[in-house]
């Protein structure tokens, strides 16, 4: 009895520590292969005019409420680019019902180059766009960061005076930056932190791919992904996923838009509008001399855990912006069936499904750290019970040993003065 109480409270010590000490282990959303892109189905959900003659739809980022996009009007230094934010959400950032995917500002302010890349950073409320080019030798090497609310330009900042930035993406998770350099640079990845100081040299990729040249790109956990550019070569179109972790471009599977023959298309920038679902936007040139864009949609197969369903978000104020520079549109006539309502209704972004994770994971540990103290409670007034109860049996025996001991004389005693037992 004594070694099983010894026992069973050393096994209680031991749990004790353990749980307490216990980490959970870390689960990170992330796309479920490298092949992920292989043979996926595009839905159009945006369709809109270019509006230069000459214009080309350039990058594409998304927030909270907006999917937002560079027009380069054309390449020239001195005509202002066209900035224009559609509707994510069915409704505004106050609550109001708006049509999903309808135009709901336009920004025309300032030239941002070729504006061939846009990564949203949620922490800082700006929007970064690599140039591509510098047509005002000053702009070489730099990249310009806007307001993500009002669409005005807040700053210049220099990355580098060897080449210029060709795309970029942000890495919310690990609060960085990866850039792609011109082929000043060897079209390199490189990673920046949170204040565009590069941290990380991924290598050079020149070549490694289809095509002559890249499109903007976007980070998915270990993932690069950004299209070749391979237009005017009859061969297709194409998307490159690279490993960060490996240095690599590990699959470049073939695209398709479901597009007419014959029509020209340029894929230009893709960017992820929540775990597992991708946008791209595409430049379309008809026959009939008309220019336009689409915006498609993908699912592709992605490893995250269950999580709970999240809250309706609060109201946001948009910051004040410039009200001679940004023009409200109006919602577009009609509403979208409820069919296309239940298709397209968006999950919560990457981060807030993270956030409610890691609140569940250690709501859970709290919840075992308190089973454990309770039952270690529990375990020391059962050992200090049975102490007690393994005293009183021994007390017992004794007692009926002394008992017996009693009997035992009394009955010599009677046989010594010869009276019966």
């Amino acid at each position: 009895m004594k070694w099983g109480v010894l026992a069973t409270g050393l096994i209680s010590v031991v749990l004790l520590w353990c749980i307490w000490n216990w980490k959970p282990l870390e689960v990170h959303a992330e796309i479920a292969s490298d092949d992920a892109f292989e043979g996926v189905t595009w839905e159009k959900i945006i369709e809109d005019d270019i509006e230069g003659p000459k214009g080309v739809i350039q990058s594409m980022c998304v927030t909270e409420d907006y999917i937002i996009l560079i027009e380069n009007y054309d390449d020239s230094a001195e005509k202002s680019d066209i900035i224009k934010a559609y509707y994510r959400n069915d409704t505004d950032v106050h609550g109001n019902p708006v049509d999903k995917y309808s135009l709901a500002k336009r920004v025309v302010e300032r030239n941002y180059e070729h504006g061939n890349g846009m990564a949203y950073n949620p922490k800082t409320g700006e929007i970064a766009v690599a140039l591509y080019t510098h047509l005002n030798p000053e702009n070489r090497g730099c990249i310009f960061l806007m307001d993500a609310g009002t669409l005005s330009f807040k700053k210049k900042v220099k990355i580098s005076d060897d080449y210029n930035i060709l795309g970029i993406g942000y890495d919310e998770e690990q609060d960085r930056y990866v850039i792609q350099t011109n082929v000043d640079g060897g079209y390199s990845f490189k990673i920046l932190d949170s204040q565009f100081q590069i941290i990380e040299n991924l290598g050079e990729y020149e070549g490694s791919s289809k095509g002559n040249n890249f499109q903007d790109l976007c980070v998915s956990g270990d993932y690069i992904i950004n299209f070749p550019l391979t237009l005017g070569l009859g061969i297709g179109d194409f998307l490159n996923v690279y490993s960060i972790s490996r240095r690599a471009l590990v699959s470049c599977p073939q695209l398709d838009f479901g597009l007419d023959a014959g029509t020209v298309d340029e894929p230009e920038s893709i960017c992820e509008l929540e775990p597992g679902v991708f946008a791209a936007v595409v430049n379309v040139y008809n026959g009939d001399g008309s220019r336009k864009f689409y915006i498609y949609k993908t699912m592709v197969p992605y490893n995250f855990p269950a999580a709970p369903a999240e809250e309706k978000k609060p109201e946001k104020e948009e910051p004040a912006g410039d009200a001679g520079k940004t023009e409200e549109a109006e919602p577009a006539e009609g509403a979208e069936t409820a069919a296309q309502g239940d298709a397209q209704e968006e999950k919560p972004p990457l981060t807030e499904r993270i956030k409610s994770l890691m609140k569940t994971t250690y709501s859970m540990k709290s919840i075992m750290k308190t089973a454990l103290l309770i039952f270690f409670a529990l375990d020391i007034v059962l050992v200090l019970y049975l102490r007690v109860l393994a005293i009183r049996r021994k007390r017992k025996r004794k007692l009926e040993k002394a008992r017996r001991e009693r009997q035992r004389i009394r009955q010599e005693i009677r046989a010594m003065y010869g009276e019966q037992l």
